[in-house]
C-alpha cells in the first residue's frame, strides 16, 4: 500500500490536480485557481524533496529496487513503476522549476489560466511518468503527451510568430517518439521470444544480447529525441524561435525540456547502449565542443535580447554533452551538476532579461541601458546569476565547469594530445560565452541611459521571491555541491567501470 501511494504522489497526483483545474472544479475563479496551483506545487515539491533526501540510498545505477523512491510492482512481478537517483534528481528539479512558473505566472499569464495551470500540471505529471516508468508502452505515449502539452503551452501563450515554431516542435518529437516506438516494438518482440519480460530494465540488462542492427536504431532514436530537445545537431531553429518568444512563466516550461534531452541521453544513449556509445562518444563530442563555441560566438553577434540568449543557453548544454563523452566519473558527475546548475542558473538571468526587456518594452540590446539606478533589485540579482554563469567561485556555475573539466582531463578513452586540444576549444567556448554574460549585463543595467521615456519599477514581491529562491539555490550548490555529487558518485563509478572492462 505504501508503495502504491508513493507511485500516485510521484506521477498521477500532479494530473489529478490539472484535471481538478481542467474540468472548472473551481468555478473558473482565476484567483483560487492560481493559489491552488501554487500551494499544490509547493506542497508537492517539499513532499518530494523529503522524500528524496529521507530514503536516498548507496544503491548502484540501475538497481532500482534499491532505489531513493519507493517502487510500485505490478501483479506480474514486474517493476512497473521506479525512480533512481538520476531519476529522482531531475524530479525534484522539474518540481522545483514548475513552482517557480506557478509563482512568475501571477502577472505573466492573465488570460486563459485554466488551461495553462492545467496543462503544466499534465506537463510534469508526463514529465515524471518518462523518469519513472519501465514500460515500453507508457514511456512513449507519456513522451507524445509532453510533445503535446508543450505545443499547446506555446501555441496558446506566444505570440503569433511562435505558432510556427510550436507546429515545428511537435511534428520533429512525434517523429523521434515514432521512431523509437517501431525500435521500442522489435525490443519487446524478441524480449518475448528469449520469454524475458518486456521493460525498460530488463531490457537494460540484456541489452548486450540484442543485435547491433537493433542497438543501432534505438540508439540513434534517443538521440534524436535529445538533439531536438539540446541541439547538438540542426534542430535549434525551432526551439530559438520559441525561446525568443517565451514570456518568463513558458521558460520554465521549456527549461524541463532541456532536462528531459539530458535524462534520456545519459540513461540509454551512456549507459543503456553503451557499447554503440563508445563508438559515436567522439563524434558527439565534436559537435559539442563546436556548438559550445559556435552558439557562443551567434550570441555575441547577436543585437536581439532573448535570441541571444537562446545562443546561449544551446553553447551551455554543450558542456554537459564534452564532459559524458570523457567517460569519467568526474566528468559525468559534472555533466549531471552541470543540467541542474545550468537549469536554475539560465532560467534565473531568462526571468531577469524578461522583466528587463518589459520594462524597456523591446529585446532589442541597442534600446537599453542604465537600468541599474532605476531597479537595484534586479540588477543585484542580475549581477549574481551572471557571476554564476560565468562560474566565479561559490556558486553552482564553478563546481559544475570544474568537474567538467577535471572529467575532460581525467579521462582514459582519448589521447593526451587529443584531450589537450579538445580542452583549448573548451575554454575557449566558455571564454565567449563570459563575455557574452559579461557585455550583456553592462548593457542592459550601465550602458547609455534609455530609461527616460520608460515606466520604470523595480521587481515585485512575487519576481523578488522567485529571483531570491534561484539565487539562494545556486550559491548553496556553489558552496555545497556534495548534495547532489555524493548521490551520483557510485553511479558514475559504476558506468565508467562498465566502460573499462
Amino acid at each position: 500500500m505504501e508503495n502504491f501511494s508513493s507511485t500516485i504522489v510521484f506521477t498521477l497526483l500532479p494530473l489529478i490536480a490539472g484535471l481538478l483545474i481542467f474540468i472548472g472544479a473551481f468555478k473558473n475563479n482565476t484567483v483560487i485557481i492560481r493559489r491552488f496551483a501554487k500551494y499544490f506545487s509547493a506542497l508537492y515539491f517539499i513532499f518530494a524533496a523529503f522524500e528524496f533526501f529521507n530514503r536516498n540510498t548507496d544503491s548502484e545505477f540501475g538497481n532500482i529496487l534499491n532505489s531513493p523512491f519507493y517502487i510500485f510492482s505490478n501483479t506480474t512481478g514486474g517493476t512497473s513503476i521506479a525512480f533512481d537517483t538520476l531519476g529522482s534528481i531531475f524530479a525534484l528539479l522539474v518540481s522545483f522549476l514548475i513552482l517557480i512558473c506557478f509563482v512568475v505566472a501571477k502577472s505573466t499569464v492573465n488570460t486563459g489560466q485554466k488551461l495553462f495551470y492545467s496543462f503544466v500540471l499534465f506537463f510534469e505529471s508526463a514529465f515524471l511518468t518518462i523518469l519513472s516508468t519501465q514500460d515500453f508502452c507508457i514511456f512513449c505515449a507519456a513522451l507524445l503527451f509532453l510533445a503535446l502539452c508543450s505545443y499547446v503551452l506555446i501555441f496558446n501563450f506566444s505570440p503569433l510568430r511562435a505558432k510556427k515554431a510550436a507546429n515545428s516542435y511537435l511534428i520533429l518529437n512525434s517523429f523521434a517518439v515514432f521512431v523509437l516506438s517501431g525500435a521500442f516494438a522489435l525490443v519487446y518482440a524478441i524480449l518475448k521470444y528469449n520469454n524475458i519480460e518486456a521493460n525498460i530494465l530488463n531490457f537494460t540488462y540484456n541489452s548486450s544480447d540484442l543485435s547491433g542492427t537493433i542497438l543501432l536504431l534505438l540508439f540513434f532514436a534517443f538521440a534524436l529525441i535529445s538533439a531536438i530537445k539540446i541541439p547538438f545537431f540542426g534542430f535549434h531553429l525551432p526551439i530559438l524561435n520559441i525561446i525568443k518568444n517565451s514570456n518568463p512563466a513558458l521558460a520554465c516550461v521549456f527549461l524541463s525540456d532541456f532536462i528531459l534531452g539530458f535524462f534520456i541521453f545519459i540513461k540509454f544513449n551512456l549507459y543503456t547502449l553503451k557499447d554503440i556509445f563508445e563508438i559515436f562518444a567522439p563524434i558527439i563530442a565534436i559537435l559539442s565542443i563546436f556548438n559550445l563555441c559556435y552558439f557562443a560566438v551567434l550570441a555575441l553577434g547577436e543585437k536581439d535580447l532573448k535570441k541571444s540568449f537562446g545562443y546561449f543557453c544551446f553553447s551551455q548544454s554543450s558542456i554537459a554533452l564534452c564532459a559524458l563523452c570523457s567517460i569519467s566519473i568526474e566528468g559525468i558527475c559534472g555533466a549531471i551538476l552541470q543540467c541542474v546548475s545550468q537549469s536554475l542558473i539560465l532560467l534565473g538571468l531568462f526571468l531577469c532579461y524578461c522583466f528587463a526587456s518589459q520594462i524597456f518594452k523591446t529585446t532589442k540590446l541597442p534600446f537599453m541601458g542604465a537600468l541599474a539606478p532605476h531597479a537595484p533589485k534586479l540588477a543585484a540579482f542580475s549581477f549574481i546569476l551572471t557571476l554564476a554563469g560565468i562560474g566565479i567561485p561559490f556558486t553552482s556555475g564553478f563546481s559544475a565547469k570544474l568537474l567538467c573539466l577535471l572529467g575532460g582531463f581525467s579521462t582514459q578513452i582519448y589521447s593526451q594530445n587529443v584531450i589537450w586540444i579538445c580542452n583549448l576549444f573548451i575554454l575557449i567556448g566558455l571564454t565567449l560565452g563570459a563575455i557574452y554574460l559579461i557585455t550583456t549585463f553592462q548593457k542592459i543595467f550601465f550602458g547609455t541611459d534609455e530609461c527616460n521615456n520608460c515606466k520604470v519599477s523595480d521587481l515585485l514581491r512575487h519576481r523578488t521571491l522567485a529571483l531570491f529562491v534561484l539565487t539562494i539555490c545556486v550559491i548553496t550548490l556553489g558552496i555545497a555541491p556534495y548534495i547532489l555529487t555524493s548521490s551520483i558518485t557510485k553511479y558514475a563509478d559504476m558506468i565508467v567501470s562498465l566502460f573499462l572492462t
